[in-house]
């Protein structure tokens, strides 16, 4: 292959990496839940990706509390808690951008229990805060069909009193539920799988490029 192909497509190549780069949009969200957690990322129709999984005890995680930043792949607008009970008083409780998620302005909706969908679902486990929840697990109860309810909120159970975040959400003990949040309500942004102007620019000249050689070839 001569330089100039060679060049062209360098080009193209980088510019596509610079778009799948651009797609990826980052959110921060600082929480706890009594007993485990998982984060996960998708649509209003399903669940996509696996963003994190929580492996301590709600009083260790409280300890080592700090801001997470995750990112959105390109498509995804919503992000879900997976919030898990052990036994006793079930909440969770935090800040996504900076927002408290039980304030107004939040979107965030509670799934029906879909504790029987996780295996190896165990109290004492969760309790530890050490359940692995299984990406295929949740995307089979969205499967099923999900219903959505607004959560209630809670001030009084002494986690969120510890969490230091004033408020939470209170779920039924022992049971295992998803929280849907709108990205764009809560002030994270979402990105469109649309390539920017200056990686357009770039695919564009290395398809000139290629397409220079080939009629310089054909001649």
């Amino acid at each position: 292959m001569k330089k100039s192909s060679l060049f062209s497509a360098a080009v193209l190549s980088l510019g596509l990496l610079t778009a799948s780069a651009a797609n990826a949009t980052p959110f921060t969200i600082k929480m706890v839940a009594d007993n485990d957690f998982a984060i996960f990322s998708g649509t209003a129709s399903s669940i996509n990706n696996l963003l994190y999984q929580n492996n301590v005890r709600w009083d260790q995680q409280i300890s080592a509390l700090s801001s997470m930043t995750f990112n959105l792949s390109a498509g995804d607008n919503f992000f879900y808690v997976l919030a898990m009970g052990g036994g006793g008083q079930e909440n969770i409780s935090g800040l996504v951008n900076g927002v408290n998620m039980t304030s107004p302005s939040v979107s965030v909706f509670e799934s029906n229990n879909i504790r029987s969908f996780l295996s190896g679902y165990n109290l004492t486990t969760v309790e530890n805060g050490s359940y692995s929840a299984l990406l295929a697990n949740v995307q089979a109860a969205f499967a099923a069909g999900l219903t959505w309810t607004a959560p209630v909120v809670n001030s009084s159970d002494i986690v969120i009193q510890s969490s230091g975040f004033g408020s939470g959400f209170r779920f039924a003990d022992s049971t295992a539920h998803l929280y849907k949040f709108t990205a764009n309500a809560v002030n994270v942004p979402t990105t469109a799988a649309v390539a920017e102007p200056a990686t357009i620019a770039m695919l564009g000249l290395g398809l000139f490029g290629l397409a220079a050689a080939r009629r310089r070839k054909a001649k």
